[in-house]
């Protein structure tokens, strides 16, 4: 069992004493990606952002190359695969700590600074480096001592600077990775440290020793092609979750669409979630007979196949067999592709398209999408694999009530949602196999492939997005509102589709007290990509008496972190009733409430084509047109959704 570095001691060390503590910290690792190491020994998966003017692609194979100088070393340690893939303007990878230093930090804006690389230049003399890293681990040990026992040990720790304390902690990290010293307490773990300052101070002498001969046997020509540094940053790539009844009345879109005469046909969603069962009775179309869900995409599986790792195998020169085998792994369940003979037949022209992404990696091209189609499009009744979270929220936005009373069907399941007749499309992104699928960089990759959707025509194909999931965001990594799925959205919107994000259900928590544990409402806690500034951030309310019960005590409350008002309003999200994979059922959540939102988007569109193409305009008109609680702004934004007072204000 290795050594893990509690939380409270890496803040201490990255950031200082709780009584004089930096707010944060200067490297390029971000605080959740350090507290990662420290916490887990193995490799993490990250999200790399490209710096400036590079090219994701350019970036990605960069880090390829150099971690390939060492991969046969890497295979035979027993280490896992590293899972190299790029989209615009990010990378994914799964690395270890180690890598993380030697590879990816070296290539940074802050790495290349004159300030950390006059620090560096003491650290790289023979001498000097020694003792500075003595000394730092001194102060280390004085910190771990202090942060241990805080009571008995009165004097503060020494001043270290910023690649100090990246030192510091990267050495200690490096350490209790290979380290099989049980430290089962503060005390225990502080004393551990000092014993081992010289297998610490050795790891560090090494470190930086490799850093200085990659970097003096680097190509000067090929150096030439960087502008710039190449990263920006590494954060983690994060675990998205699901943010999780008569509701339409609630929202008056009943009645809208009576007085106002809607007809969503034209009207297209994509709903990013676990997936939709797209032969559910109802969603089906007018005649019964054809399902208003356009297509399905499972981007669970997305960063296999456009994985660096796919070079060394869809190639000219490798075995077909292998290539074959390979080729079964990366086509998911419920795929359009024949199958038996059939499947080998057309794997000829599927490993093409593998050997020509390979080649477009290569040559630091952005996707083709229409070669990753293949591999990610499924047919539509293709059952999801997680839960029915898709399902039922696609059916708040378009179920539709069968027509026809039979005794299996209850009277309670024979509801219409916001829109009966919208189209719909089916982006997958969570998946049963949860370990490595569920990540923000598959999020990223469905929002990119709309934008891409969307510029193959003159019109647009593709008008809105529902997201209902949740991604925590750590407020000492990004910027509110700046983390990459952020960035991504705020992307989409300015292609002029309309984005819709659950608020989070953590508006209670339980906090641990010196008293012991209480539990309270929390405040500014909105979860990502709902911090997104163009976004529509919807919270929940009771299904049907919100003026009774106002805002769900579940629902993540505003402002965001750097004071901007969200969730933007609120809408039913308690007890709604809607379809599952099998039958219909309740589910609560903002999950719930978003979609209600969603709906009322279509509509709008649908009523008016000329806000087509307008999300900000639409966010404008829901938002303005709100009904008010009574509460307050952070809990429930402008209000109550009211579609019947969106149109009558047009």
């Amino acid at each position: 069992m290795t050594v893990l570095i509690p939380r409270t001691l890496a803040e201490y060390i990255l950031l200082g004493p709780t009584g004089d503590r930096r707010q944060l910290q200067d490297s390029p690792i971000l605080g959740d990606v350090w507290i990662a190491y420290a916490s887990e020994a193995g490799p993490q998966e990250l999200l790399i952002t490209t710096y400036k003017t590079n090219t994701a692609g350019l970036v990605a194979n960069w880090i390829d190359d150099e971690v390939d100088h060492d991969r046969l070393a890497h295979d035979a340690s027993g280490r896992e695969p590293r899972k190299i893939a790029y989209l615009q303007g990010v990378i994914a990878a799964r690395l270890y700590f180690d890598e993380v230093l030697r590879v990816i930090v070296p290539t940074t804006n802050w790495w290349s600074s004159a300030r950390i690389q006059s620090d560096m230049a003491v650290y790289l003399q023979p001498a000097s480096g020694s003792q500075r890293i003595n000394a730092v681990l001194d102060t280390v040990q004085e910190m771990a001592a202090h942060w241990s026992d805080p009571k008995t040990i009165k004097r503060s720790p020494g001043m270290l600077t910023a690649l100090d304390r990246y030192a510091a902690l990267a050495g200690i990290i490096l350490w209790a990775a290979q380290t099989t010293t049980i430290a089962p307490d503060a005390k225990q773990l502080a004393a551990a440290i000092k014993v081992g300052k010289g297998e610490i101070a050795r790891l560090l002498t090494d470190l930086f020793s490799e850093i200085l001969d990659r970097q003096e046997q680097n190509d000067a020509n090929r150096r030439k092609q960087w502008k710039d540094s190449l990263v920006y940053q590494v954060s983690l790539n994060r675990r998205a979750d699901m943010a999780v009844a008569r509701s339409v009345p609630s929202v008056k879109a009943d009645a809208a669409r009576l007085l106002f005469t809607v007809n969503c046909a034209e009207i297209a969603w994509a709903v990013i979630d676990s997936g939709i069962q797209g032969d559910h009775p109802c969603f089906k179309d007018a005649t019964g007979k054809q399902s208003r869900v356009v297509a399905s995409f499972d981007f669970s599986n997305f960063r296999k196949i456009v994985n660096l790792d796919n070079l060394r195998i869809f190639n000219e020169d490798e075995d077909p067999e292998i290539q074959e085998d390979k080729l079964k792994q990366l086509l998911p369940d419920g795929h359009k592709m024949p199958e038996g003979q059939k499947l080998k037949q057309a794997g000829a022209k599927l490993i093409s398209n593998l050997v020509q992404l390979s080649r477009d990696v290569r040559a630091q091209r952005p996707i083709h999408w229409e070669l990753v189609e293949p591999f990610i499009e499924i047919k539509i009744d293709t059952r999801p694999s997680v839960s029915d979270h898709g399902t039922h929220v696609a059916g708040i936005i378009g179920a539709r009530a069968p027509q026809k009373r039979t005794k299996a069907i209850a009277e309670d399941d024979r509801i219409d949602g916001m829109c009966p007749d919208i189209q719909l499309y089916d982006f997958r992104v969570l998946s049963r196999n949860s370990d490595e699928k569920d990540t923000e960089f598959a999020i990223i990759a469905a929002l990119q492939y709309i934008r891409h959707l969307n510029e193959r025509h003159d019109y647009i194909s593709i008008h809105g997005a529902n997201l209902s999931l949740s991604i925590k965001h750590d407020v000492r990594n990004y910027a509110c509102g700046r983390t990459p799925i952020c960035e991504e959205c705020e992307h989409l919107v300015e292609s002029g589709v309309v984005v819709v994000a659950a608020a989070g259900n953590y508006g209670f928590q339980s906090f641990t007290t010196t008293d012991g544990a209480f539990e309270s409402y929390a405040a500014f806690s909105i979860t990502d990509p709902g911090n997104a500034d163009g976004v529509i951030t919807v919270g929940s309310t009771h299904r049907s008496l919100p003026h009774t019960y106002g805002v769900s005590f579940f629902s993540s409350r505003g402002p965001t972190g750097d004071g901007r008002l969200k969730p933007d309003l609120v809408a039913p999200g308690e007890r709604i009733h809607g379809p599952f994979r099998d039958g219909w059922g309740d589910l609560d959540g903002t999950s719930m409430a978003a979609p209600h939102v969603s709906g009322a988007a279509a509509m709008l569109m649908a009523r008016y084509p000329e806000f087509i193409k307008q999300p900000r305009k639409i966010k404008k008109i829901l938002c303005e047109t709100a009904t008010d609680l009574g509460r307050e702004r952070s809990f429930q934004g402008s209000g109550l959704l009211d579609v019947l007072r969106a149109f009558q204000s047009i």
